[in-house]
């Protein structure tokens, strides 16, 4: 943490690398997982989605996160229901729990 609370960037990038590895944790979990009852969120479809969102946080630049990103992790989102439908909620709210954390520090930085 640097002067008065605010972050240094070697801070952020750490945070941004965090963020990635949740991120690809998350890849790794949803290329496991398959389509199963309802509803019918598809992990491929959903696998898209998190690549965006690593693209979006390599960027040097601009908004870490797009829009679409707070959907993700959020309770009965379209993960968890991946998660829950495939046997990895466990690991899920662990991941979804650092997510939070971390976007709401980037965001706020």
């Amino acid at each position: 943490m640097g002067w008065l609370g605010f972050k240094a960037p070697e801070d952020r990038l750490s945070d941004r690398q965090k963020l990635i590895t949740i991120l690809a944790t998350t890849k790794e979990l949803l290329s496991r997982s398959t389509v199963q009852g309802w509803p019918d969120e598809d992990p491929i479809e959903i696998t898209g989605l998190v690549n965006e969102t690593i693209s979006h946080v390599l960027k040097p630049e601009g908004n870490l996160l797009p829009e679409y990103a707070t959907i993700l992790f959020i309770a009965t989102g379209p993960i968890q229901e991946i998660a829950i439908s495939n046997g990895w909620h466990d690991a899920y709210l662990l991941l979804a729990t650092e997510y939070d954390d971390l976007a709401y520090l980037l965001k706020s930085s």
